[in-house]
């Protein structure tokens, strides 16, 4: 049997084509393996080559014109004697697809002419609602017409309100805790203060502490059953003193706290306005204005507090928080602070300095690797 001509003077394989590629008994008993084979390659190329003409993808949208092109082709073929199926087996167009073209007389309705438009009474009401709230864009005006028993489309009211002008060009503000206002360029400009529980003897007790926000050096810290405004005012004091600030010193460092109950208390509020120091409140909700003090409350929960679980007594658990202390603030390398100790960014208190070390640390190592290879080549030849 011969392939059947296509309308393009082209030909598809006909089933007996498929079969002989399949290795079917209609192609003769005696055809080789490698024969099947090649011929089965043919077909698949004859297949694809007429997709490719029809520009159809596995997945892909198609236009309009490519589906009547698929219906006229289907057409064609039926007329010469080949079924149906067999034409959409060698486009890959299932049938469901092809039956649903063909009812459609291969169009479909633009999707934006599909919707029936606004009538007068809804375009009034959108207009209505913009002329009274003039900030308000699509989506916050279908809330308010859908309240109060108008549904609309986002899309619809968008697309309404553009035809008219007016959408008003809309620009995203950037978060604030995601760009720093300010950044902590030396030691002892800002400290942060906060507190987090831990067990001992299987109760709960509090781990208050003060950070450096240049360094990230723990000035200070306490170990109480509660906290108060007492506390607060304690640890800032005791900071003062570890670094050689008087408490009559003009300049003294911000303290960057939450809104608890002790942070915001009068007695709190008042001491620092004696002192002459400034209390800084983080946002509600926004831990991030004290990332610094939680970043360290969660590396020590990790690293010890988690670990032990529960402290014997309160004499273990100062001395096994304080020795906890020393090695963060004096051999754990910070990777925020480029792989320095927070002791040492703090003794050096110079981001440019910080950064000069590390460059010649690096030269130093690139020289000294130099070397040993120098030497090593001379010592093999």
């Amino acid at each position: 049997m011969e392939a059947t001509a296509t309308g393009g003077g082209e030909s598809l394989p006909s089933q007996q084509q498929a079969d002989q590629a399949r290795g079917c008994k209609a192609a003769g008993s005696g055809e080789s393996q490698a024969q099947r084979g090649r011929a089965q390659s043919i077909l698949d190329h004859q297949r694809a080559k007429k997709r490719d003409e029809l520009g159809l993808r596995e997945g892909g949208r198609l236009m309009s014109a490519q589906k009547e092109a698929v219906l006229q082709l289907v057409a064609e073929q039926k007329e010469r004697g080949r079924p149906v199926r067999e034409t959409l087996v060698t486009l890959s167009v299932p049938r469901s697809t092809y039956y649903r073209w063909k009812k459609s007389n291969g169009t479909q309705p633009d999707r934006a002419n599909r919707a029936d438009p606004l009538t007068p009474e809804e375009k009034e009401r959108i207009e209505a609602v913009k002329a009274a709230h003039p900030h308000l864009r699509h989506r916050q005006i279908q809330g308010v017409l859908q309240k109060g028993g108008t549904y609309l489309s986002f899309s619809a009211i968008y697309q309404y309100l553009k035809g008219r002008g007016l959408v008003e060009p809309y620009e995203r503000r950037p978060a604030p805790w995601e760009t720093p206002r300010y950044e902590v360029w030396q030691k002892n400009l800002m400290w942060g203060c906060d507190w987090t529980k831990l067990k001992i003897g299987d109760l709960r007790w509090y781990l208050l502490t003060l950070i450096d926000f240049f360094s990230r050096l723990i000035i200070a810290f306490e170990i109480v059953p509660t906290v108060n405004a007492s506390h607060v005012k304690q640890i800032y004091r005791k900071g003062l003193l570890a670094q050689g600030i008087l408490l009559a010193s003009e300049r003294k460092p911000e303290l960057r706290v939450d809104q608890g109950s002790p942070n915001t208390s009068w007695v709190t509020k008042e001491f620092f306005e004696i002192i002459g120091a400034e209390l800084s409140f983080a946002r509600v909700r926004r831990p991030t204005d004290n990332a610094i003090t939680e970043r360290f409350y969660g590396t020590i929960k990790q690293e010890e507090i988690y670990l032990v679980g529960s402290y014997p007594d309160e004499q273990s658990a100062r001395e096994e928080i304080g020795r906890y202390v020393g090695y963060y603030n004096t051999d754990r390398p910070h990777q925020s602070l480029m792989n320095f100790t927070p002791d040492h960014v703090h003794q050096v208190n110079n981001k440019t300095a910080l950064l000069d070390e590390l460059k010649e640390m690096k030269k130093e190592a690139r020289k000294r690797r130099k070397e040993y290879w120098r030497t090593v080549e001379k010592v093999t030849h």
